[in-house]
């Protein structure tokens, strides 16, 4: 998505990071507007939010001007995978993988800003690598890797720096033994601890040119051995001894412990690095590192961003003593999260990024993380700025209708703005400029993707982006006809081989970064499929599937699946009474409207009336209504005789019974995200607002509920909320 313009995080890009690093308009170093330590900023969304569009951006922006690192590598996503087992060596460690990639990258040089050193902690990764233990299995010489040979020299030289270390010699000789086996275990680097490979330049440049050699007692080798001299209070010794006697107890612990242990005390010794190379006179001033950390939301990434967190919130000391005396980077990630949660840091209401300028911040007087930490909610492409990217000729209500279908995700938006505007160009074969308004959203479903793309349609892709696994596509159909998780038993799939494990399905739907949008009612009921982007293109494909082909005969074995699943569905009770179970009658009605029997419902919806209270009705309404549309040219049911209605008092449909059949098709229409409604919400003439303005007033009197969703639904429907999710009572929004 780098190509595609990043909408509603110009406060983050343009002004908060600037200000937080350090940088003037003009690219010089300047003050932090955060002295003492900004907010550690993560951005949380659901799936195409344009998050990691974010991190990438900012990357282009800041790299080679000042030192950025970015977190996962450009084509290297890190999956939901857990940490390694605990038998594994404390140097298999994702985080340090992950933290040896921003060391790598904030190594190389700026131009006016050279390059960040990291004595602190090459030398803690150095002693740890050298206490190591490789597997000979590891080392066979095989693909230009080290042999045998190398591995017995390494052997050799770790017992020489073992039988140093049991000495209380001079400190020299011990450090020449740890030289030589650094040396030693450089080559095995990359073989015996693969995730710190992008460290073996430096590492190796690092043991050439410092330990022992001129210089190793002195300059930045020794500041460094005096940081972990202050950092291991409890080990005996000083200098290279105690960084060595602290590897070595490390053996001697469950390996998860010394693991996490390791983890953190090179995190501070990164961030230490940091602070050093900040303080340090400069003739001019240096901007902060900016780090981005990418999909935290993942066993790795969420240990990382806890680890910088952590050593963040303790580099000024206890209190944050001296904030105004540490250089600390800036650090912006990004996590896989839909759900609203409060911004943090003293801030109990959610934020959102275009909000990020209404925020306070002062640096908190502690060291505990959380206090340091700002959520904020990644903002939703909104109908403007779809209109501006598809530019003219374009129908009236294509941006809303895009606004809706995609939920306001730039992931999802964009293809169809894409699609769009191929179709426009076209000019007078453009198939969306020769449509009637409550036609555009199938009509923009149905094109085809633009450039080259594997499906059909744009639907396709789209379901294709958020369901990439096609098997797990298919056994989702029958998800989204299904109400209720119990309903799932009884419901057929498309084709009996592609009956995919529940349990899958079930982990996959309750996934964190799906939006989920309660139906109307004091339940606030969800559906199995809860994402309303999710479930209608699954419905759109259910519909597809379920079309004969052009030319196709046999309609009934064309249409025999939608048959077979909401006959399942509606049947699976038996037929409730309307005075009985309310949940179980309306989930009826819901089945046969989706089957095409309009009079049954009508008149179900008519009984109903007159024996619930009209906000229960006015949800039931809705839940009835949200009922998938059939496919195109489906056999309508029940067309012959009219069932009889035991709310009219006579053999004819009463005035309520036909305003109730209108209200089920006006609502059964806009109960989906590519419904446009176009009636004007303030005309007097307004169709709905008559409707359910007349349910009562015709008889004499007007029920609040049913006055307030004649005042109210028309202006929600036109700033596009869709049925099943108006507003039943007045603690609604």
């Amino acid at each position: 998505m780098t190509h595609r313009a990043l909408h509603g995080y110009g406060q983050l890009l343009e002004i908060f990071v600037p200000a937080a690093v350090g940088l003037d308009a003009r690219g010089r170093g300047a003050s932090s507007a955060y002295p003492r330590g900004a907010p550690v900023v993560t951005v949380h969304g659901g799936r195409g939010t344009g998050k990691t569009a974010l991190c990438e951006r900012l990357h282009e922006i800041h790299v080679n001007r000042i030192h950025v690192a970015k977190w996962p590598m450009t084509g290297a996503r890190p999956g939901p995978v857990g940490p390694p087992p605990d038998q594994s060596d404390p140097l298999a460690s994702r985080p340090l993988a992950a933290l040896a990639y921003l060391v790598q990258q904030l190594d190389a040089s700026v131009p006016r800003f050279g390059r960040i050193e990291f004595p602190r902690f090459t030398y803690g990764l150095i002693a740890a690598t050298t206490l190591d233990e490789p597997p000979d299995a590891a080392l066979d010489g095989a693909d230009g890797g080290p042999g045998l040979a190398d591995l017995r020299l390494f052997r050799d030289k770790q017992r020489d720096l073992e039988e140093a270390l049991r000495g209380n010699g001079p400190e020299p000789p011990l450090r020449e033994s740890f030289r030589a086996l650094a040396v030693a275990a450089v080559p095995l680097l990359r073989w015996t601890a693969p995730g710190l490979a992008p460290l073996e330049d430096l590492v190796r440049h690092f043991v050439t040119h410092g330990l022992g050699g001129e210089g190793g007692g002195r300059g930045l080798h020794a500041v460094a051995l005096r940081w972990w001299d202050g950092q291991l209070r409890d080990i005996a010794g000083s200098g290279i001894r105690k960084l060595l006697g602290y590897v070595l107890s490390l053996r001697y612990q469950v390996t998860a412990r010394a693991r996490h242990d390791l983890e953190e005390r090179l995190t501070a010794a990164f961030l230490a690095d940091i602070d050093a190379h900040h303080r340090r006179p400069h003739l001019r001033i240096h901007p902060l590192p900016l780090l981005l950390l990418d999909d935290t939301h993942t066993p790795a990434g969420s240990r990382l961003l806890d680890l910088l967190l952590t050593a963040y919130a303790r580099a000024a000391g206890p209190d944050n003593a001296r904030g105004g005396k540490v250089g600390r980077p800036v650090i912006v990630a990004t996590e896989l999260s839909a759900a609203d949660r409060p911004a943090g840091a003293g801030i109990p209401h959610p934020l959102t990024v275009a909000q990020l300028d209404t925020l306070k911040w002062d640096s908190p007087h502690s060291d505990a993380p959380g206090a340091w930490r700002v959520r904020l909610r990644a903002p939703a492409l909104r109908a403007e700025s779809v209109g501006a990217a598809l530019g003219s000729p374009c129908p009236q209500g294509l941006p809303n209708v895009i606004e809706q279908l995609s939920a306001g995700r730039p992931g999802c938006a964009w293809p169809l703005v894409e699609a769009a505007r191929e179709d426009l160009r076209t000019g007078t074969r453009s198939v969306l400029l020769r449509c009637e308004p409550e036609e555009l959203g199938p009509a923009l479903l149905g094109l085809p993707p633009a450039g080259a793309a594997r499906e059909p349609t744009v639907a396709d892709s789209l379901l294709r982006y958020l369901v990439p696994e096609r098997a797990l596509m298919d056994s989702l159909l029958p998800w989204a006809a299904a109400l209720r998780p119990d309903d799932l038993p009884d419901l057929p799939p498309p084709r009996a081989e592609q009956h995919a494990a529940h349990s899958r399905i079930r982990a996959f739907l309750g996934a964190d970064h799906w939006y989920r949008c309660a139906w109307a009612g004091d339940e606030g009921f969800l559906p199995v499929v809860a994402d309303r982007t999710l479930r209608e293109l699954l419905l759109h494909r259910l519909r597809t599937v379920c079309t004969p082909a052009p030319g196709e005969s046999g309609t009934d074995d064309a249409f025999g699946y939608w048959t077979r699943l909401h006959t399942a569905a509606r049947d699976r009770r038996g037929r409730p009474a309307p005075d009985g179970d309310g949940t179980a009658y309306t989930a009826y009605l819901h089945h046969s409207l989706a089957l095409g029997h309009h009079e049954t419902v009508v008149a179900g919806l008519h009984t109903l009336f007159g024996g619930s209270d009209r906000s229960t009705w006015l949800a039931a309404l809705q839940f009835v209504c949200a009922a998938p549309r059939p496919p195109s040219g489906y056999p309508v049911r029940g067309s012959g005789a009219r069932p009889s209605c035991p709310a009219c008092p006579g053999p004819e449909p009463d005035h309520r019974h036909l305003a109730i059949g209108r209200l089920v098709r006006v609502l059964g229409d806009l109960s989906t995200l590519s419904s446009l409604y176009t009636d004007d919400p303030d005309s007097p003439d307004n169709e709905l607002r008559r409707l359910l303005g007349g349910l009562d007033v015709t008889y004499g009197h007007q029920d609040a509920a049913t006055a307030q969703a004649a005042r109210r639904w028309p202006v929600l429907l036109a700033q596009g909320r869709r049925v099943p999710e108006l507003p039943v009572t007045r603690r609604d929004h």
